[in-house]
């Protein structure tokens, strides 16, 4: 048997075997045991991979991602530098952007025995409207740069699972066809400019399509 069919098989495995123990109440004990420094935990979190796209071999299909690193590590091999800079970096040195990521390690979950968990409820309700799940498409300019169809095609993504879309004032498809695609009223970043006019003509686009 090939070198390469034998990564391809062993990668296949392992990315099997971690959806299996993501599931699974082991890993999290696991995890606790071994990363909580302050309680002496035997290896320091800062030593673990960050993603399980960095280690050797990238995911070629989305059915294969663990997690949405293993699609950053596609968009960082695939993407010209300046159009992934773009999109993976934020403003303020990153700050926000690391913050963002450390809020998790700040989140626990509480493991529950003997409780029917065949029916999870991960809806949420923001300003009086209920969404299945709290997991919402903030907004990114330009999106033309990385699909031909840009905002439009990430509209049609959120609809098929209905989550919450927000539209940036750097759109490169209108709002209107935006929310055609969506089948909905989508949310509106707006970055005012100093002529009160032009705000006012994109508030009014916006309110016009809900």
């Amino acid at each position: 048997m090939k070198p390469s069919i034998l990564t391809s098989k062993s990668l296949e495995d392992r990315r099997l075997f971690l959806k299996f123990l993501a599931g699974s109440p082991l890993l999290y004990l696991g995890l606790t045991v071994c990363t909580s420094e302050k309680e002496g935990g035997l290896v320091s979190s800062s030593v673990l991979p960050k993603s399980t796209a960095r280690g050797p071999g990238i995911i070629t299909s989305p059915d294969q991602a663990l997690n949405v690193f293993d699609l950053e590590a596609v968009a960082r091999e695939k993407l010209p530098p300046a159009h992934y800079g773009y999109i993976a970096t934020g403003v303020d040195d990153d700050l926000t952007l690391h913050e963002n990521h450390e809020a998790y390690t700040r989140i626990k979950i509480r493991m529950r025995r003997l409780i029917d968990v065949r029916q999870v409820n991960a809806s949420t309700e923001l300003f009086g409207e209920k969404w299945p799940t709290p997991i919402v498409i903030s907004p990114c300019g330009s999106q033309r740069a990385f699909h031909p169809e840009g905002e439009a095609a990430v509209a049609r993504a959120a609809r098929s699972k209905n989550h919450l879309q927000i539209l940036s004032t750097v759109t490169t498809t209108s709002v209107e066809d935006v929310v055609e695609a969506r089948e909905a009223p989508v949310w509106y970043q707006l970055y005012p400019t100093d002529r009160w006019e032009d705000s006012e003509q994109m508030l009014s686009r916006a309110e016009a399509v809900g």
